[in-house]
């Protein structure tokens, strides 16, 4: 092994197991080799602009090279690379995948120090620096553009610190890469996407977000904010922090007005179409719902998972028909079978995900399939909600599998994690159809998923298209509550695009501001993404299509799968073995390693989720007739072959319980499946005059969905004057007009709900 300095020591795992790996200097952890992270970003209507600065340290006595696999916004694209050896500044060139590692590997073996930075993953990428000298630092500086993406009236800035631990199944093949999952034969790179993990311990993330404009509403997850008004508005986390979770800000723009923007840099152009808010007539769903109750999602992931689908069960109507899936690495089904949306089914659903709990991996493919098996009867509409935090490595099969078997049906997906696979689960929105919604553990779930309702259903506009050579030639979907983002070659005095929705044709126009950021690697970002799609829709048109990808990513200086930033520093020659050393990384957040068995005490701890990889129940240890009747009934999930490895590291720590809710939160949950409250028009009315003075209409407000059902059962019994009077102020207040109705003694005296009209 390499020497280290006297006062230093240097503990790893072993190469086959899941360890990671730290450096002791005089009894305390140092960052071996990624000392310090440093972000700035910067924010000019729906575009960022962002410089990431990895700062390395080798400490030990001979030359190092390290390796970190590290991950970058899905929709994001690097534009420029550059290695700083002191006060000396290399620029990466782009160039052909396959020829940059040549290039690389010639400079190590003449002895030159380089950097190589390849695309494992749309949001994982690899960082080499080779040749570091004893002693030495040198600095990395990565840049990269993306489109933001918008939701609910916010655009959102999210930054990814870490790689979460993902399920890799399939028999393994053995390794190609520098991490410490197997590649497998359904996951070819696991051994690319997998880094070690810190035994203890985090690199410093430093990060800044500018704004080249007036922010509104803003909001992080998970980080408190420091905010500074000098020199333009600029956003930064409170304390110190570490790269363990993604750093999410949501915001507005103060003064915007909402509607049709577009943006342009005089070469290419950017529109964004806003969804009107109205209500959309939807077909009777037939609505399958799959949660995840692998051991990743154990704690408080799992709590907000179950709330998030009880959510959305009463969010259905008379009339649908809905079916639950939970998975882990086996299969279980609360029906085998649609059944109708009533009151008994409803509490049947709520009794059966009451009773879930975490075990074993992630392993999708075989729910994914279950949902959109089976007959489509003419006038209904198959959508499946996927509640997960995504950490499976299998993505190209997944999206296979949606894309190739959905047949007209809707694919939408909620990702939970405090490090969530966006990639993944935007893919499968994506080729499926639907919309993806992505939150952590501590937001409001409830407020999320109102969100998703909105989507549910028939989409606002359908085949949306910018006229002009856009980036992704293809029709979109255009859903309530998000805007979509189309790029396009070319200026003009105005940006159209058109699509159909239930109303006939539609057009938007906008005139388009200047941006003071360059469009043109955004575009060639989501054209290679439309490609890859294809690709992995359609392995067998890569001839066709990898040359086209390259093409466009050598001509933009963008990476891709085809494409790698390379820069090397001749001037200097440095001898010596190289040591290769892999930066480990962090759990995220709200995940925790499992103590080792007393026979692996010496090596590094398992980090397996609770029970073992699926061979605990998944119950408590106190389980009922139906735990122990599910567990003999469930079925395995496809093709997990002998020997197969999963890359689960670790399960999210269970925090206290949180309240119960809010008032409006607890008198929707009262609320029956056919909208009523207690089958009581007046109960109903005072109801919904509660939710209307809070907010709360058919077409805007969280609860949208609980007013839906509430005015259409109310509907029936209009000849009861509090109800049609009910009826009418919900009326006049979606028109524009204010909440003014002073309830009846009648309504006042209606149970519980008209109790809470006088509060």
């Amino acid at each position: 092994m390499t020497t280290l300095p006297a006062t230093a020591t240097l503990a790893t795992g072993t190469r086959g197991d899941l360890g990671g790996l730290i450096a002791l200097v005089a009894g305390r952890e140092t960052a071996l080799p990624l000392q310090r992270v440093s972000v700035r970003a910067q924010i000019a209507g729906a575009v960022a602009r962002t410089e990431i600065e990895m700062v390395f340290h080798n400490a030990l006595t001979a030359p190092m090279e390290a390796v970190h696999i590290f991950p970058l916004p899905p929709g994001a694209v690097v534009t420029e690379v550059q290695l700083w050896c002191g006060e000396l500044v290399v620029q990466a060139e782009c160039r052909e995948r396959r020829e940059a590692e040549r290039t690389f590997a010639e400079a190590r073996h003449r002895g030159h120090r380089a950097a190589l930075l390849t695309a494992e993953r749309a949001d994982v990428h690899t960082l080499r620096v080779t040749l570091l000298p004893p002693g030495e630092r040198v600095r990395v500086r990565i840049v990269m553009m993306e489109v933001l993406k918008a939701e609910d009236g916010c655009f959102q800035w999210r930054f990814p610190t870490v790689v979460a631990p993902r399920f890799i199944p399939g028999r393994a093949t053995g390794r190609t890469g520098p991490g410490v999952a197997d590649d497998t034969d359904r996951v070819p790179d696991a051994s690319r996407i997998s880094p070690p993990l810190r035994l203890q311990g985090g690199t410093p993330l430093d990060l800044e977000v500018a704004f080249l404009g007036a922010p509104a509403r803003l909001a992080s997850s998970l980080h408190a904010l420091r905010l500074e008004l000098e020199g333009g508005v600029r956003v930064a986390p409170n304390g110190t922090q570490t790269c363990d979770r993604d750093f999410v800000l949501a915001f507005g723009w103060a003064g915007a007005e909402g509607g049709h923007r577009a943006w342009t840099d005089g070469e290419t152009s950017l529109m964004l179409v806003e969804p009107p808010a109205v209500g959309t007539g939807a077909m009777p769903r037939d609505a399958v719902f799959l949660i995840d109750i692998s051991g990743s999602m154990e704690g408080q992931k799992l709590k907000a998972a179950k709330r998030a689908l009880c959510t959305a069960l009463r969010g259905l109507v008379p009339g649908d028909r809905m079916r639950l899936i939970a998975f882990d690495d086996h299969v279980v089904s609360h029906t085998d079978t649609f059944t109708p949306f009533d009151d008994t089914t409803l509490l049947a659903a709520e009794a059966f995900v009451d009773r879930l709990r975490t075990r074993g991996g992630t392993e999708m493919l075989a729910p994914i399939r279950d949902a959109l098996a089976g007959e489509r009867p003419d006038g209904r509409l198959r959508t499946v909600l996927l509640i997960t935090d995504g950490e499976a490595g299998n993505e190209n099969e997944l999206a296979a599998a949606v894309a190739h078997r959905r047949e007209g049906a809707r694919f939408f997906t909620l990702g939970i994690d405090t490090a969530v696979n966006a990639a993944l689960l935007e893919q499968l929105a994506r080729v499926g159809g639907g919309a993806c919604t992505l939150c952590t553990p501590a937001d409001d779930i409830e407020a999320v998923v109102a969100g998703i309702e909105a989507r549910f259903g028939s989409p606002v506009a359908d085949d949306v298209r910018v006229e002009g050579e856009a980036a992704r030639p293809e029709g979109r979907t255009l859903f309530a509550g998000q805007p979509l983002a189309l790029l396009l070659r070319g200026a003009a005095a105005e940006v159209v695009a058109t699509g159909r929705t239930a109303h006939g044709a539609a057009r938007w126009v906008a005139a388009p501001q200047r941006t003071p950021f360059s469009l043109a690697a955004p575009w060639a970002k989501e054209r290679i993404q439309w490609l890859e799609d294809r690709l992995t829709l359609r392995p067998f048109e890569e001839e066709a299509i990898a040359p086209e990808i390259r093409r466009i990513a050598l001509a933009a200086g963008v990476a891709s799968r085809f494409t790698a930033f390379v820069a090397v520093e001749r001037t200097r020659r440095i001898d010596g073995t190289v040591q290769e050393v892999v930066q480990p990384v962090e759990l995220p957040v709200m995940w925790v390693a499992e103590p080792a068995p007393p026979a692996m005490a010496c090596a590094a701890p398992s980090l397996a989720p609770r029970g073992g990889m699926g061979m605990s129940s998944g119950f408590d240890a106190e389980e009922s007739p139906f735990d122990r009747l599910a567990m003999q009934e469930r079925a395995p999930a496809a093709s997990a072959a002998p020997g197969a490895r999963p890359a689960r590291l670790g399960r999210p720590q269970a925090p206290a319980d949180a309240d119960a809710g809010s008032p409006i939160a607890t008198l929707v949950q009262r609320q029956q499946a056919n909208g009523s409250w207690g089958n009581d028009p007046l109960r109903t009315a005072a109801a919904l005059l509660v939710l209307l003075r809070d907010g709360h209409t058919r077409v805007a407000g969280l609860r949208k969905r609980a007013v839906q059902k509430a005015a259409a059962w109310l509907a029936q019994h209009v000849a009861i004057v509090e109800v049609a009077t009910a009826l009418g102020q919900l009326a006049a207040v979606e028109a524009g007009g204010d909440y003014e109705h002073r309830p009846s003694a009648l309504l006042r005296a209606a149970g519980a709900e008209g109790a809470m009209l006088t509060s």
